[in-house]
């Protein structure tokens, strides 16, 4: 019966309605076999459904499928191994499997709501994209703000170097303004003149030893490398002195009071580094005040401490300003006065004191003066 069901059975194939590549001898086979097959064994779709279940079962797959037949031309289900799943959205449907290419039969496997199991399956890998996405993103955040700093560094920097420039050429020029006139015979036989120009000398090389002094101090704390000559400090006798080199300022008429406890109250600290502090509180003091100046300093003894107080007449400075005065680059005033300067010096005057172990501390409000108070221990 076989042999006659077999010889009844013919197979004609007509290649050139079909959107196949006559020259892929395989493709060809294959197309002839599956068209054979069809012919000799018709779909039983239920049978086909029951296969597909052993085969996901035994893959851990245990969502609802359906195995359908489909007209490929036109995309219409012809028959459904189920019908009664329920209705989803989230499907996944596989590609056409053809089977009859006279009659454009294909072959689709859907399957309903398999996220479960995908997820399920593929957890750790999700997880491990979402963490490296997070990462991705705070590492693309930071280099943003990264990219920013440096912006604002350069930026800095060039106004850093401008400013700095600035005032290293204000008592280079004044020295060679000095030297130039001391070449004139006038200055030379003018012994007031001739004494005024180098006190000025002095006091140019002065400022220009101090500013670079406090670069390079500033520069050696932040590597780790600035080491204190520590010796006892009279400090009455370190107002008296720099006193008198600030009663002479060239510009404006300067009051300096000085009130000490008692006349030999020392400290053990670098007395370089101190008196380059109490100069810059000073020296703010001076520049920071109208045409008369007065400033009064007084010393004094307060439990374990060596309390400096250096309080001035000035312009004082905002309360909303005052948490940032002793920050490195940040000056008080740069609204209402033409003053340079870049904003090291109270940085300096902070840094110094604590690394003698003491304390600094302001009291200001503006139009009414400022307090500086520096606090160090005996």
């Amino acid at each position: 019966m076989n042999e006659q069901a077999d010889k009844q059975i013919v197979a004609s194939y007509n290649f050139d309605q079909m959107i196949v590549n006559k020259n892929d001898y395989m493709n060809l086979i294959d197309i002839a076999v599956n068209e054979y097959t069809s012919l000799k064994f018709p779909i039983k779709i239920e049978k086909i459904d029951s296969i597909t279940k052993q085969i996901l079962n035994s893959r851990g797959i245990f969502s609802d499928y359906s195995v359908n037949l489909i007209n490929r031309t036109s995309g219409k289900i012809i028959q459904q191994s189920k019908t009664n799943f329920s209705p989803s959205i989230f499907v996944v449907s596989s590609g056409y499997l053809q089977t009859d290419f006279a009659n454009k039969k294909s072959l689709q496997l859907v399957l309903i709501n398999p996220f479960g199991i995908i997820i399920k399956r593929m957890g750790l890998m999700l997880f491990a994209s979402l963490v490296f996405s997070i990462v991705c993103l705070l590492a693309f955040r930071f280099l943003q703000h990264i990219l920013a700093k440096q912006k604002q560094l350069v930026a800095f920097k060039n106004d850093f170097l401008s400013t700095i420039a600035h005032e290293l050429k204000r008592p280079v020029a004044s020295l060679s303004f000095n030297l130039d006139c001391l070449s004139l015979p006038a200055f030379i036989d003018d012994k007031s003149k001739h004494e005024l120009l180098v006190n000025s000398s002095i006091n140019a090389t002065a400022e220009l030893n101090d500013t670079i002094n406090m670069i390079v101090a500033l520069a050696k704390v932040e590597e780790g490398l600035l080491t204190l000559n520590k010796e006892p400090i009279n400090l009455c006798k370190l107002f008296d002195e720099l006193r008198g080199k600030f009663v002479s300022y060239p510009v404006k008429k300067v009051d300096i009071q000085t009130v000490y406890e008692t006349n030999d109250i020392s400290v053990t600290g670098d007395a370089n580094l101190l008196g380059q502090c109490f100069a810059n509180l000073i020296d703010n003091a001076i520049k920071y005040s109208g045409n008369e100046v007065l400033i009064i300093i007084s010393v004094s003894k307060s439990d374990r401490w060596i309390v400096v107080s250096i309080m001035d007449n000035g312009y004082g400075i905002p309360e909303e300003k005052l948490p940032m005065i002793f920050d490195k680059y940040n000056r008080a005033h740069t609204e209402n006065t033409k003053i340079n300067g870049f904003g090291i010096g109270l940085n300096y005057v902070k840094t110094i004191v604590e690394k003698h172990r003491g304390e600094v501390a302001v009291e200001s409000q503006s139009g009414e003066g400022t307090r500086f108070r520096v606090s160090l221990p005996e």
